[in-house]
């Protein structure tokens, strides 16, 4: 599954920083990085996931057939 882009969050962003009162200059600027921030993150998030899928060990904590732990 794709994860949003800057482009798809920056408009969330900026209703819940008008939602909580957060208004100025400078708030656009600060919608876009914090939208930017997010997709960054969900981004590393999602190739991580796909690399990583499941808990490393080293071989020495795996069982081998036939070797208890």
């Amino acid at each position: 599954m794709p994860v949003p882009t800057k482009a798809q969050l920056e408009p969330i962003v900026k209703g819940l920083m008008q939602q909580h009162g957060l208004r100025g200059e400078n708030a656009p600027d600060l919608a876009g990085a914090l939208a930017e921030v997010v997709a960054t993150s969900l981004t590393l998030f999602a190739q991580q996931v796909m690399v990583a899928p499941g808990i490393a060990c080293t071989p020495a904590a795996s069982a081998a057939p036939g070797r208890l732990l």
